[in-house]
């Protein structure tokens, strides 16, 4: 059973904080495809997994790396 998710996280200079996962979301895993788009008050994060069980595995990271992201550049 394939699952998808879409989050969308409402931040300042999502630019900025999109050059920095980049790396991140070009290293993609076989289970499951992460997409990020930049937007004029955020950051769309876009999941798809072939199960619920990688999907779940891949959304507890890039909300992680988003929060972590979010983090840093408020610093």
């Amino acid at each position: 059973m394939r699952g998808s998710a879409e989050i969308a996280f409402e931040v300042e200079g999502p630019c900025g904080i999109l050059a920095a996962l980049a790396p991140e979301a070009e290293d993609q895993v076989q289970r499951s495809l992460v997409r990020l788009e930049a937007w004029e008050g955020g950051i769309l994060l876009k999941v798809e997994g072939e199960d619920l069980v990688s999907l779940r595995a891949a959304l507890n990271t890039w909300i992680r790396l988003v929060d972590i992201a979010i983090k840093m550049v408020k610093v």
